[in-house]
């Protein structure tokens, strides 16, 4: 009865991610910095905009903050990650008092391109980044993730970058706040995140 149960689970979690990579397959594929991604708006309106992505694969909820994290499997065997944060309403003054604001957007889904081609994957090298947006600057503490924190984009690698290094996630978040989450914080939240 136990391995039942762990196989229909199985398939629902396939079948929601399927969902989800669907749906985002025929979504608005950009990413706006301090703005927006694949369709999906950063602001006080987050409860509204999270009922286009469908019910996440975990959450983790915290003190007057939400973090949510969808994910599936790419046929080469990469996992894909879509990471929402939002912040209550009512925390940060922002109406309606009793919705939530999106803070942060991350992604490693390499189809979501900026209007100059940058995302994640093969050929977004840490130099290509630098020429479109030269103001990205490592976080303090984080040498892995540049933050264009005057454009609301920051990108992140998987070791200190050099010039050839790749892309693994892009974030969006508002302009002139640095907001970021690393891949380590994701994996918490993929390992420790209960269901919706």
């Amino acid at each position: 009865m136990k391995e039942l149960k762990a196989v229909l689970l199985a398939l629902m979690v396939s079948i929601a991610s399927h969902a989800l990579a669907d749906s985002m397959a025929t979504a608005d594929l950009t990413i706006v910095p301090g703005s927006s991604m694949a369709g999906l708006s950063l602001g006080p309106n987050g409860l509204q905009e999270l009922k286009k992505l469908g019910k996440p694969y975990r959450v983790d909820r915290g003190m007057s903050q939400t973090r949510e994290v969808w994910k599936w499997s790419r046929p080469e065997g990469r996992l894909d990650t879509f990471f929402v944060h939002t912040v209550n309403n009512g925390v940060i003054d922002a109406k309606p008092s009793d919705g939530q604001t999106i803070d942060l957007i991350r992604s490693t889904v390499a189809r979501f391109k900026t209007s100059g081609g940058i995302g994640v994957g093969v050929g977004k090298t840490f130099d290509q980044i630098r020429k479109d947006f030269p103001d990205a600057a490592p976080v303090d503490g984080t040498p892995t993730i540049f933050d264009d924190v005057k454009r609301g984009i920051a990108f992140e690698f998987s070791s200190a970058p050099i010039g050839h290094s790749i892309c693994i996630a892009v974030m969006v978040h508002p302009q002139g706040q640095s907001h970021i989450a690393t891949q380590e914080q994701v994996a918490e939240v993929l390992e420790h995140g209960g269901k919706e």
